[in-house]
């Protein structure tokens, strides 16, 4: 590989990383605040924390998959098919369950 080609793939390489980090928070941030809120409102569920979060790109549509754990104790299942779509919740119906 020649040695320009090298320099560019590099200059690359840090050029998609910077974008990178600078948006990736800036938008995971905005999609957990979308989901507190909704979860408040939809089901009284004040968030603890979440976990086992999955965001993929399906169909060119940002999926976002996400266990939600309340401060009275119960779970949820969040799922949001595409970012203009609000979240879909299933409640973890074993008491006390970390995971659905």
């Amino acid at each position: 590989m020649n040695r320009g080609l090298r320099i560019g793939a590099v200059a690359g390489c840090f050029l998609m990383a910077a974008i990178l980090i600078s948006f990736g928070p800036a938008r995971a941030a905005g999609w957990q605040e979308d989901l507190t809120r909704q979860i408040l409102h939809d089901e009284a569920c004040e968030v603890s924390f979440m976990s086992q979060v999955v965001e993929r790109i399906v169909e060119g549509r940002r999926v976002i998959m996400a266990k939600v754990r309340c401060e009275d104790r119960r779970s949820f299942d969040a799922m949001r098919p595409g970012d203009d779509e609000a979240f879909q919740f299933k409640a973890c119906e074993v008491p006390n369950a970390e995971t659905c």
